[in-house]
């Protein structure tokens, strides 16, 4: 009876032994496999927010402006009239816009808003138009932050009006130059290399793409202006250039 009962005492030993040793490995494996995954969420989540990080400065770099011109209607008066008598929005929109003329502050602005160059015009007519050359550049240039092609760049060539030949239009900067405030150095010498080849690049897409450039254009804003108003001219990093209304000497913003 003896030699029985110890054989099952040792039987029930060596089971629960073994019971204890898989039990032990599970749970060893099982707190393994449990550090890996939070060390694998750590990770994703540090992944996911600098995937957040650089969508932002993404969002940011893409969506960035710089300031071109600040464009201040000084006065609008009839062409004819001898004295320049003020005329008010009332008189204007009951005049041809033919017989009228505007009297424009152009101001250069750059890049911290500091003007560097100032220029009155007085243009005919009421609706008022700025023509530009602009360079764009891919996308990941932008984003890149890319020193000659992290923006899109701009030549501002004219001042005209829907009352006027855009060939006759009053000029800003001298096509193939370098607008005032531009930096020197390799940024100077790349930008005049761009305006020198402009349509080569607007029309020929092989030279665009040897120069990495997106889209070379023309293009003018426009709008009917009253006096005593002021338009911010911009530039898009990734885009063209944008006319906006300055109210109480802030941008107005879009609701």
């Amino acid at each position: 009876m003896f030699p029985f009962m110890r054989s099952i005492i040792r039987i029930l030993t060596l089971s629960v032994a073994l019971a204890l040793l898989v039990g032990g490995g599970w749970l060893a494996l099982s707190i393994t496999r449990t550090i890996q995954l939070q060390r694998e969420v750590a990770r994703l989540e540090v992944e996911i927010e600098k995937q957040k990080e650089l969508r932002l400065v993404m969002a940011e770099r893409l969506g960035k402006t710089r300031r071109l011109a600040r464009i201040h209607i000084q006065s609008q008066f009839l062409t004819n009239d001898p004295e320049k008598k003020p005329l008010t929005a009332s008189d204007i929109s009951k005049l041809d816009p033919s017989s009228i003329s505007t009297s424009v502050n152009f101001i250069e602005l750059n890049e911290q808003g500091r003007e560097i160059g100032k220029r009155t015009y007085t243009i005919p007519g009421a609706t008022l138009f700025v023509d530009a050359w602009t360079v764009r550049f891919p996308q990941d240039n932008v984003v890149g932050g890319d020193l000659l092609r992290g923006h899109s760049l701009v030549l501002l060539r004219r001042m005209y009006s829907d009352s006027m030949n855009p060939k006759d239009g009053f000029p800003i900067d001298t096509p193939g130059g370098i607008p005032d405030g531009y930096a020197a150095g390799d940024a100077q010498k790349f930008e005049q290399a761009i305006w020198k080849h402009f349509w080569s690049l607007a029309t020929q897409p092989d030279s665009a793409v040897r120069e990495h450039v997106r889209v070379a254009q023309g293009e003018a804003v426009y709008k009917p202006v009253s006096t005593g108003q002021t338009y911010e001219l911009q530039v898009e990093n990734a885009g063209g250039i944008t006319l906006t209304p300055v109210i109480d000497g802030e941008m107005a913003k879009a609701p």
